[in-house]
């Protein structure tokens, strides 16, 4: 099959003309390495979910990476605690491509929460199977989580956040996961005030932990330039490769400043 554009959805450089990501996984690596939690915010297509996939891959030999896509669940997941519950651990089952990365006695917890046969479902009892799971793993756990805006009207997605924000305080003596990366089109680091009543407006954000995202996730016209170069080398159309570049460049940081 001929690679091809894609604006649909996710890219692969086997199927797809693309440009290289190199740079920006290096960047976020960086972060991760040095044990960050943060959030990657953008507005649609541009490129989160495809980084997001292409740094699992990039991640995988140094890292255990949980990666998740919160649009998979619908909005019964995140009805009460026990459903959250649930869904998260059958997602992370589902997620992990070694499942003997995980402890048996965590699979078999967190099956038991995924299939309801454990009526007991509270995000503190999931957590403390996370935590135990991140204390044995061999590699360290990142979790990275893709379109939680898909949450962010939802309360048990708060509780969820002060869970992660809990552990990331007492990480010297509850291991936890190395690193949580959360993706959205919004900023979540307000989310309390969307949610909580109005008396509770000054208590702290469950999301204050993460670190600012300085990673530059536009494309230079370089960068753009060799993908055009590309296309070029299978069709030979003539196009003026700088020009071309030029153009997509600056629709780009139309787009950028229409966000922002």
């Amino acid at each position: 099959m001929k690679r091809y554009f894609n604006i649909e959805g996710s890219c692969h450089p086997d199927e797809h003309y693309m440009v290289d990501l190199g740079q920006r996984l290096d960047e976020i690596k960086i972060m991760i390495d040095n044990k960050k939690y943060f959030s990657i915010n953008r507005s649609r297509q541009y490129g989160k979910t495809t980084t997001l996939e292409a740094l699992s891959e990039y991640l995988k030999e140094e890292y255990t990476v949980i990666s998740l896509d919160f649009q998979m669940l619908g909005q019964e997941d995140f009805k009460s605690e026990s459903a959250f519950v649930a869904a998260f651990s059958r997602e992370v089952l589902m997620a992990v491509s070694e499942p003997e990365s995980i402890p048996e006695d965590v699979v078999k917890k967190l099956t038991d929460f995924a299939e309801e046969t454990d009526t007991n479902r509270k995000l503190s009892l999931l957590f403390l199977q996370l935590s135990k799971w991140c204390r044995e793993s061999k590699n360290p756990v990142v979790l990275m989580i893709d379109e939680v805006d898909s949450a962010s009207n939802n309360q048990v997605f708060l509780d969820f956040l002060s869970q992660l924000r809990g552990y990331y305080l007492h990480r010297r003596k509850r291991p936890t996961f190395h690193s949580v990366i959360l993706a959205g089109v919004y900023d979540i680091k307000n989310l309390k005030h969307k949610i909580r009543p109005d008396e509770e407006h000054k208590t702290n954000s469950p999301w204050n932990v993460c670190a600012k995202f300085e990673v530059e996730m536009s494309f230079s016209t370089e960068a753009i330039g060799k993908m055009l170069q590309d296309y070029e080398d299978d069709f030979n159309t003539g196009m003026n490769i700088q020009k071309i570049a030029n153009l997509i460049y600056d629709y780009e940081a139309a787009e950028k400043v229409a966000f922002l």
